[in-house]
């Protein structure tokens, strides 16, 4: 860990909105760019519970940056995480107590142990921690002296600033929130559930190259367990404790194609799917990189990577 400055620390926090990358008529499922899908975050301490995303004070997550870089060459990938576990209020915005910050510096996957200290409590009882990311592939991570605000230079360099909230557990009393998992993606082609292939990162998966109008629609759905979808306590609109299911968000993204939607909700009608989305060929052949995401309300996420070889 490093000496936190002051000022870079408020500066970072008051950045820390996603940005999203490609053109404002792109729809939200294409790949074109340097893309950051989310974050995951485990808690490595509790080797029992595997799937763990809370995280007691002195016990250790890992964050891991869920991204794509589409560019045929390959570029390092660099992310910096301010850790704010003590926010302040300064004037507009909201700055982080240098007492209760630390910066971690390395690759997509880091590692932060909770620190000791008294958290504040959000309206639900629970204390969070904000981390604030900056991602950069092919550059490095600087400040930006005209506008004092971080940035990912270098030529041809593209950047991403992220924040993410980790939940600080301060009573063993209450029930551990986990990421939710996606187990399989399986194509099926012309939409046919009878002509079922699973999909894999190597492109095994072949379809033809669309060469109608329109293009053949396939259809293709992600498996999840019972268990990614859980129940929590919070309150209702009149301000009594109830006991709510989640909601698990599912995200579509592709190189190429043509995507039907970009998210999928998981509802308590129809729990778990089928989460299904449809998807038709490019008319150039090639191979097509998927990223398909699933993150619940709770900061559970879980993302996986899939190619389908356009013949």
């Amino acid at each position: 860990m490093a000496r936190v400055n002051r000022t870079a620390v408020t500066l970072l926090a008051a950045a820390g909105l996603s940005v999203g990358c490609g053109g404002d008529l792109d729809p939200a499922w294409k790949i074109k760019t340097f893309r950051v899908f989310g974050v995951r975050v485990e808690n490595t301490t509790r080797a029992a519970d595997p799937r763990a995303v809370e995280a007691a004070p002195g016990e250790t997550v890992r964050l891991t940056v869920a991204y794509l870089d589409p560019s045929t060459t390959p570029r390092p990938v660099n992310v910096v995480w301010v850790m704010c576990a003590q926010a302040r209020r300064m004037g507009a915005t909201v700055g982080c107590d240098p007492a209760g910050a630390s910066v971690l510096m390395g690759g997509t996957e880091q590692s932060y142990t909770v620190p000791s200290i008294q958290y504040g409590l959000d309206p639900f009882g629970r204390a969070r921690i904000t981390a604030i990311g900056v991602v950069c592939a092919g550059g490095t991570i600087a400040f930006d002296p005209a506008t004092r605000l971080p940035s990912c230079t270098g030529t041809g360099a593209e950047g991403v600033t992220l924040t993410r909230s980790i939940l600080v557990r301060a009573s063993e009393a209450d029930a551990m929130g986990h990421n939710p998992e996606i187990t399989e993606a399986v194509l099926y082609r012309n939409g046919n559930t009878n002509d079922a292939v699973t999909l894999s990162a190597d492109g095994s998966a072949r379809v033809p190259r669309c060469t109608t109008d329109p293009c053949t629609e396939h259809a293709i759905e992600l498996r999840s367990p019972a268990e990614s979808r859980e129940s929590y306590r919070t309150f209702d609109n009149s301000g009594a404790m109830v006991t709510r299911p989640e909601r698990v968000l599912y995200g579509y993204f592709a190189t190429a194609g043509e995507m039907d939607l970009t998210f999928y909700v998981d509802t308590a009608e129809r729990p778990l799917g089928p989460v299904r989305n449809k998807w038709s060929a490019p008319r150039t052949p090639g191979t097509v990189t998927f990223v398909f995401s699933a993150q619940d309300t709770r900061g559970g996420y879980d993302w996986i990577q899939r190619t389908i070889t356009v013949e």
